[in-house]
């Protein structure tokens, strides 16, 4: 069986730690079926959509089980009356079973900051010290 890296990929580990803290506070804050709206219940399973989506890459054992979590979403959807998820699960009838490559997400590629930025005033030095500090 093949293990999982040791190591991810760059922002993978730190999001997954705050996607396991946010979960804990929902579970505080949702106690009773009172807590909840539509709308919220409908972001909670899209959450849970998308991350089952990101978690079927991690190993092919996580596919097959996230697949099912898909299908079991897609069901409380209809169950609960709220409108199909953008992610919609694979079903019986799809295409006969055929897999889908997964493709990791697009990143967000942001400009590199080159300089010191538009506010850069020098480097303070004490009076009585030169700069290289003796």
């Amino acid at each position: 069986m093949k293990s999982l890296p040791t190591v991810a990929a760059p922002g993978v580990a730190e999001r997954a730690e705050a996607l396991a803290e946010a979960a804990c506070e929902l579970h505080d804050a949702a106690s009773t079926p009172a807590s909840w709206s539509a709308a919220a219940v409908e972001d909670a399973v899209e959450s849970m959509e998308t991350t089952a989506l990101a978690l079927a890459a991690a190993h092919p054992d996580a596919a097959a089980a996230m697949l099912a979590i898909g299908q079991q979403l897609a069901q409380l959807r209809e169950r609960l009356d709220l409108p199909p998820g953008e992610h919609a699960a694979a079903g019986p009838d799809d295409d006969e079973h055929q897999e889908q490559p997964v493709e990791p997400p697009t990143p967000i590629r942001r400009p590199r900051r080159r300089g010191l930025g538009p506010g850069y005033q020098g480097l303070r030095i004490p009076s009585g010290r030169t700069a290289t500090g003796r």
